[in-house]
């Protein structure tokens, strides 16, 4: 039956029970809305027992005004929150005069505390009257709806995820830009060290209780946030929305593709992509874009997994103005490599050697061609492993420095500003970072003194007669004049040439600055050579003479070559 059907009198009006569950808040509603039957009569009709000429009063209206209904067609009162709200299974027989059975008997309603009216009102909170009341005041307040209950619960699971998610978010983006790792092997509530992530999180979050209480433990058990694949979503989000304002930066203008391919812990071969374009502004921007794993570094998977990603980015080719890429055979091929291949789709799209990578190549040739000079770094390098071999030989070399630099400072011959005088250790070399050799070769002539300490060490105590035969030989080469002229001179080369190597490095660097700086460095080696002979021999035996090093006859030596 709809709603509009339903009749005013509930003697006539079928018990809500029997409508379907569907319609039943509706009918509610619209008795709600309408408020209870009162009828006013000019002359209510007595009751059939002549003995008792009783009949209902409409002051009784103005005792119960809210909820007491009137029955014109049986002559009968009815309770309307009770009569809506009852249930067939929940009502008792004195509950059911004043719902489903009508109630007459007028001559008990003015008996006082025996009055039915009241006693079904009932005096606990509990009782049906009151029940059904507060039943009808939750229907009639949105607040206090199941839609509206549900919402409001929805909004605050909502906002407890957001605050949640949200901490993680600035934790991975802190650990990201520290280059700190997530994770450990034991991330169990067990472990006394469950990763940077966990860590970091209950560490900042005791001086947030409203995060502390939604997060690890007080989180829901599929809201956690703590998972690896949700990090590497969250990193993936991070990710596209940078390579986003990146590609807003770049607008419509031309740019440079700069690539390298390198193999990583994991044997896998990743593809390092950087542009480099021109802003709004008239800068010059070089930004790293992108890492794409490659399954070879043939030219035409470097070009189709390159195209991939600049076309997600609608990157177009023919916008491309340049081509840094090292000179492996792949990349710089005159027909098959990924130079000549862009060329094909691109004619402007010029290809540039890295200028600091053909800098390196050049100095690490031209030093392997001369065999004293290779001979040297062979012997530089094998000083660096002795001495780096151990961490107990390492402690000697500290308190060695110590020591030196206090006699130093004792004869006035050391500065003592703050930031000076710092412990060092000796720099590895490595043929593909050429500055390597230049730091490595410094380190050593600052701390010459207490690697010879390192190094008579090892003679007198090493464990194995090995180990001292080598510390030995060693130490006899380190305290020649060959060596130390060496050390020397390719500090004098290398400090130019490092100028060089970095300033070709450079981000903001143009064309026409690193022409000049590349003409000065070759003004300054050709002046090294043809007038500061004299200084740098100088240099050297004052350095000889500090560390007591034997000094061969020079004017000996150059009779002897003339004859």
């Amino acid at each position: 039956m709809e709603v509009c059907h339903l009749v005013r009198d509930l003697e006539i009006q079928p018990m809500i029970w029997k409508f379907h569950p569907s319609k039943r808040d509706e009918i509610h509603r619209a008795y709600l809305k309408a408020g209870p039957n009162q009828s006013i009569l000019d002359n209510y009709p007595f009751m059939s027992d002549t003995s008792h000429r009783r009949r209902f009063q409409a002051s009784w209206f103005e005792l119960y005004p809210s909820w007491l209904e009137y029955s014109i067609e049986d002559d009968a009162v009815y309770y309307l929150p009770c009569y809506l709200f009852a249930m067939e299974s929940s009502i008792n027989t004195y509950s059911n005069a004043f719902i489903e059975n009508d109630f007459r008997n007028w001559k008990k309603v003015n008996s006082r505390k025996d009055c039915p009216l009241l006693n079904h009102i009932g005096k606990g909170p509990n009782s049906f009257h009151h029940r059904a009341t507060k039943s009808c005041d939750d229907l009639m307040k949105k607040s206090q709806h199941v839609d509206t209950l549900m919402k409001q619960q929805t909004s605050e699971k909502i906002e407890n995820n957001q605050r949640r998610l949200g901490a993680s978010i600035d934790y991975i983006r802190w650990l990201t830009s520290q280059g700190c790792a997530y994770r450990v092997h034991d991330e169990s509530s067990s472990s006394d060290n469950r990763g940077h992530f966990i860590e970091l999180l209950k560490f900042l979050s005791s001086y947030n209780s409203s995060v502390q209480k939604l997060i690890l433990e007080n989180a829901p058990r599929f809201a956690k946030y703590t998972s690896s694949d949700v990090h590497k979503e969250i990193l993936h989000v991070l990710a596209t929305m940078v390579r986003n304002s990146i590609r807003k930066d770049i607008g419509d203008a031309k740019f440079c593709i700069i690539i390298n391919e390198a193999r990583d812990k994991s044997k896998k071969e990743q593809m390092a992509i950087i542009l480099r374009f021109v802003d709004v502004d008239g800068f010059v921007r070089e930004r790293f874009f992108d890492l794409v794993h490659v399954i070879d570094t043939s030219a035409l998977t470097l070009k189709k997994e390159l195209v991939s990603v600049l076309s997600i980015y609608n990157l177009q080719i023919e916008n491309i103005r340049g081509q840094g890429y090292d000179g492996a055979s792949n990349m710089r091929g005159e027909w098959n490599g990924l130079q000549a291949l862009f060329l094909n789709d691109c004619r402007q799209a010029y290809y540039v050697h890295c200028f600091a990578h053909r800098l390196q190549l050049a100095l690490v040739a031209a030093s392997r061609e001369v065999l004293q000079i290779h001979e040297f770094f062979t012997q530089l390098t094998v000083i660096v492993n002795i001495v780096g071999a151990s961490y107990k030989r390492h402690d000697q070399l500290q308190e060695a420095q110590e020591i030196e630099n206090t006699k130093l400072i004792a004869n006035d011959e050391l500065d003592t500003d703050q930031g000076a005088n710092q412990m060092g250790t000796l720099q590895r070399v490595g043929d593909t970072r050429w500055s390597s050799h230049f730091h490595s070769i410094c380190s050593l002539i600052r701390i010459f003194a207490a690697t010879h300490i390192v190094f008579n060490n090892i003679i007198d105590d090493g464990t194995t007669s090995a180990q001292r035969g080598e510390a030995y030989g060693v130490n006899k080469v380190l305290f020649s004049f060959e060596f130390v002229f060496s050390l020397h001179l390719m500090k004098k080369i290398m400090g130019i040439t490092n100028i060089l190597c970095q300033a070709l490095q450079q981000k903001f660097q143009v064309i026409l600055n690193a022409m000049h700086v590349v003409s000065t460095s070759k003004l300054l080696l050709q002046k090294l050579r043809d007038n500061d002979w004299c200084n740098l021999l100088e240099i050297v035996k004052k350095f000889c003479e500090k560390h007591e090093i034997d000094i061969p006859d020079m004017n000996t030596q150059y009779t002897i070559n003339q004859r």
